[in-house]
């Protein structure tokens, strides 16, 4: 069983339309755009808007709590340790990244 995680923190159980799988209209519809499928901390996979953030959608919350963005200190480690990386914007103590939109949250094998 997958859930949909509201920006506004509603959450609602979906099953996929055929029963098995979800589908990619049926991801793109929930989300309301392009796909980005990101691993969660507890293994399971979050299906989000691609777009998100570019479209202003609001910040999900809990969304963002099942998500293992690194730290502001972890990011200026791994910049200082790979000097590949370019980095556009400024780390702040803040948050480095979030979750934006309407999610589903599932088992990887609910996907096709």
């Amino acid at each position: 069983m997958a859930t949909i995680l509201y920006s506004d923190g509603r959450q609602e159980e979906r099953q996929p339309a055929n029963g098995q799988h979800f589908q990619l209209a049926e991801l793109q519809q929930i989300v309301e755009g392009h796909i980005e499928i990101l691993p969660t901390k507890d293994g399971r996979i979050m299906v989000c808007n691609e777009e998100s953030k570019l479209e202003g959608l609001p910040r999900n919350a809990q969304a963002t709590a099942l998500i293992a963005f690194p730290t502001p200190r972890e990011m200026l480690e791994l910049l200082r340790a790979n000097s590949d990386i370019i980095f556009v914007g400024e780390i702040t103590d803040g948050e480095v990244d979030y979750v934006a939109g309407t999610v589903l949250v599932c088992q990887d094998e609910e996907v096709r």
